[in-house]
Order: structure tokens, then C-alpha cells, then sequence
């Protein structure tokens, strides 16, 4: 049975996001993203766009889990972060989904539709934060 996410948001988009947001979803270029705050989750969302840890880069890597991408992006601590939050990011990436509902990645209203194999694997890492939901209900 499919699972439905909704990650903890820790940022929003920065300045330097190249978006077409003449399309649904917006369509992003370039992605550069600015912590506000960071709950310790390895799955990161801000509309229409995921961050995911090296971490968890590197466990996906070694699967052959579907319909996504990892891509470079720009990362940035705001001010706010730097003074109120007492912790070293670690190195975040662009988790682009790509898949449709036969993968095992792809977007449902707004939400991540992960497969039961993504989540087995995506549930060995910290998601504390994010909203879990299976997809029927």
C-alpha cells in the first residue's frame, strides 16, 4: 500500500531559484534553499520542491527504487538560523521526483507518494517530523 508524506519544512526558496511558476507544479531550474530552522529530519520539503540528507543520498543511491532524481543545489543559513538554532547542517540535496503512480516516487496532491519498498526504506532514517499517512486513507 502506498504511504503519502509530508516532511517537516525547514526553509523556503531562496533568491537565487530559477522557477517557472506559470506551470502546476512550478516547474524549478535551479534550486537554491534557505534554512530558517531544522527539526533533524533526513527528508525536507518546501512547495513544490524535497531536500534529502547525504545520508539518506547515499542509501537511495544503492537501490533501485524509481521515479526521482538527486541534484546539486544551493543551501544557505539565514540569519535567524545562525543565531537560534545551535547546529551544523549537514550537506542537503535536491531529491527532483520525476515518477508517475508506477513508480515508486511521485507527487500526489502536493504530498510525496512513496511505494512500500521507498518507505521500508525511507522509515530507516529520521522522518520524525514529517506527516505519514497511507494513500487510501
Amino acid at each position: 500500500m502506498p504511504y503519502l508524506i509530508e516532511p517537516e519544512v525547514s526553509g523556503q526558496l531562496g533568491d537565487n531559484t530559477i522557477m517557472n511558476a506559470s506551470l502546476h507544479p512550478p516547474k524549478v531550474e535551479r534550486l537554491h534553499f534557505v534554512f530558517y530552522g531544522w527539526l533533524g529530519d533526513d527528508l525536507i520539503e518546501c512547495f513544490p520542491i524535497f531536500l534529502i540528507t547525504e545520508k539518506l543520498k547515499n542509501g537511495l543511491v544503492v537501490t533501485k527504487l524509481t521515479g526521482y532524481e538527486i541534484k546539486d543545489c544551493q543551501i544557505e543559513e539565514s540569519d535567524e538560523f545562525k543565531l537560534l538554532q545551535n547546529v551544523t547542517l549537514p550537506r542537503f540535496f535536491w531529491f527532483l521526483v520525476t515518477g508517475n503512480e508506477k513508480d515508486d516516487f511521485s507527487i500526489s496532491n502536493k504530498k510525496l507518494k512513496v511505494s512500500d519498498n521507498a518507505f521500508s526504506i525511507l522509515n530507516q532514517y529520521n522522518l520524525e517530523n514529517a506527516l505519514v499517512s497511507d494513500s487510501v486513507g
